[in-house]
């Protein structure tokens, strides 16, 4: 179920002034802002410059705002920030930034529940409807709002994601037996002092 923790959050800036972004629930925790207010647009021209304004505002949001789910309290703060904005035919186009510095080529499943639990509260999308939702370099997924349910107390939907995925690796991981480090190691020297932590 995703959920919205809040919406229109006010954010001062030092790069853009005072914006506001959803903060909502999909999968993980989002900041969901509306491109404009950063006065760029979602193409693959912008790409560094949303990513670097997505590690911004990441960083200040986490500084200033507590967000922790209700029911399960190990999942805590804005883990991406999705930058979104609504074409003339309705399609939803985004942009997730991940930390690092990374733009997600994927419309971004986990993000577009969140931004559709954002749309259900403000009464723009009901159960039935389907929303297509393009990326950044303008693949696609269907969004649909399948039902609605609650999280402790906080109504929330069910999303359904359609689109396609295409396998680019295969990694192959076994455990010999007779392995005499079975659960790895660590060596703080090399990996420096928090390796010790493994």
């Amino acid at each position: 179920p995703s959920f919205v923790h809040e919406l229109d959050v006010a954010i001062d800036t030092p790069h853009w002034g005072r914006i506001k972004a959803d903060i909502c629930y999909g999968g993980i925790f989002y900041a969901l802002v509306d491109v404009g207010q950063i006065g760029l647009t979602i193409e693959k021209a912008n790409a560094a410059g949303l990513v670097q304004a997505g590690m911004i505002l990441k960083e200040l949001i986490n500084r200033d705002i507590k967000v922790v789910h209700p029911e399960i309290p190990a999942i805590s703060g804005v883990a991406y920030v999705m930058f979104r904005d609504t074409e003339a035919d309705g399609t939803v186009r985004t942009c997730t930034t991940m930390w690092p510095g990374r733009a997600d080529r994927s419309p971004c499943g986990t993000g577009n529940s969140a931004n559709l639990a954002t749309l259900y509260a403000r009464g723009k999308a009901k159960v039935g409807d389907i929303f297509t939702s393009k990326s950044i370099i303008g693949s696609e997924f269907e969004v649909g709002l399948q039902a609605v349910t609650e999280v402790a107390g906080r109504p929330a939907v069910i999303p359904t994601i359609t689109g396609r995925g295409f396998t680019f690796g295969l990694t192959q991981v076994a455990l010999d037996p007779f392995d005499p480090h079975p659960n790895g190691f660590a060596l703080t020297d090399v990996w420096g002092p928090s390796a010790g932590e493994i």
